[in-house]
């Protein structure tokens, strides 16, 4: 075959080409990847005042930032993954922040404290869905040794071992200040009580309690004494509005000879209503029914009482949006939320017994929760 300097010219320009191209591609990757890691420094993540007079400041009085060992874990080490593929997807996640940045969303103290629990869940729910993969990249259960811990920890460690949980399933709060989980729902609640007070109800509405009320056997007045208490959530139909009361009518279950404490369902403890005993024996009886679980007979009654007016909102579906934001907000914090139809309305009790104890919850919140939970049990729906 016979060449000519046409031919070898070709190939003399695609071979020149092909290495400006590898010379572009490699100064291409290098100063991509150079950038990259900047962005993983210390000093780009408090270049911002947002971090550096918020976060920064609380993540130096941390053990993660000085310690006895004198290893110090920065922003990187756990926010940003070490693996190249996820390193990426989460530099492109970020991107969203530098908007944040630019429209200030967080550029003030009280827009950041806000906002607190929104980011904090925000990195709780990425690091739980990774099995804390940046916690585990310096902290794992094999490396641990439970003898050189205290009792207590090594107790905790390893029942978390043993239950499958991860690193911030109980690790929150660890560098940064933790976020008041209450915020949200309680401004929520704060809303829903000022609509409560603007609410004109008038005789056949029907209107559901916004939070416990007391009940009155007669239009209460002042030295009028108190025969009992509503629950959040339950259903009533006003029969007469007189000032700044409303008569109500209520319908609930008595169980067996228990008249004091009335139920939304038969066989269902899901409390509408608690009475002192004369209250309760003026409740006029509808029909009963045998729950066929565990042979108990259940009574339907009628309560007629008095309470004060302002208490009440219009609809269920904006209590269940609380009582979702509750949930949520407060019973994610050590590991991920059952759906409420996880358990029977019963099982619910028990549930909320043991782990209210592990809020900050005030009594009307924990009961307006296991209304909630307890009426999307599984076998709870109303």
């Amino acid at each position: 075959m016979r060449w000519g300097w046409k031919t070898v010219g070709g190939f003399g320009a695609l071979a020149l080409a092909g290495l400006v191209g590898v010379v572009v591609g490699v100064v291409g990757w290098g100063g991509f990847n150079t950038a990259m890691e900047a962005t993983n420094s210390m000093e780009f993540c408090v270049s911002c005042h947002e971090m550096r007079d918020n976060v920064y400041v609380e993540y130096k009085t941390s053990p993660h930032y000085q310690n006895a060992s004198g290893v110090r874990a920065t922003c990187a080490d756990c926010h940003v993954p070490r693996d190249w593929t996820h390193k990426v997807i989460r530099k492109v996640q970020a991107s969203g922040e530098l908007y944040h940045w630019l429209i200030g969303s967080i550029d003030t103290k009280e827009k950041f404290e806000a906002k607190r629990h929104t980011l904090a869940r925000r990195e709780w729910d990425r690091m739980r869905a990774t099995d804390s993969q940046e916690c585990r990249n310096c902290h794992s259960f094999g490396a641990m040794d439970f003898h050189k811990q205290t009792p207590k920890a090594a107790s905790a460690m390893e029942g978390a071992e043993k239950a499958g949980k991860t690193c911030i399933d109980c690790h929150k709060g660890i560098a940064h200040s933790f976020p008041d989980v209450t915020a949200g729902h309680r401004h929520l609640f704060a809303g829903l009580s000022d609509q409560a007070k603007a609410l004109a109800l008038k005789p056949g509405d029907t209107a559901y309690a916004l939070t416990s009320l007391a009940l009155y056997s007669a239009p209460p007045a002042p030295g009028t004494g108190v025969d009992g208490e509503i629950a959040a959530a339950t259903p009533v139909k006003v029969l007469a509005a007189e000032g700044g009361a409303l008569k109500v009518e209520i319908t609930g279950w008595q169980r067996g000879d228990a008249t004091q404490t009335l139920y939304a369902r038969p066989g269902k403890r899901i409390t509408t209503v608690k009475l002192n005993a004369a209250a309760g024996s003026q409740a006029a009886a509808l029909r009963s029914v045998t729950d066929p679980e565990t042979e108990q007979e259940w009574t339907e009654v009628r309560l007629t009482a008095w309470t004060g007016a302002g208490g009440y909102v219009a609809t269920l579906g904006a209590l269940w949006d609380y009582g979702a934001r509750v949930y949520d907000a407060n019973c994610s914090l050590c590991h991920t939320l059952h759906p409420p139809d996880a358990f029977d309305a019963n099982a619910w009790i028990g549930k909320m017994n043991a782990m209210k104890r592990l809020t900050r919850l005030d009594e009307d919140e924990g009961r307006l929760l296991l209304t909630y939970l307890q009426s999307h049990a599984k076998d709870g729906t109303r």
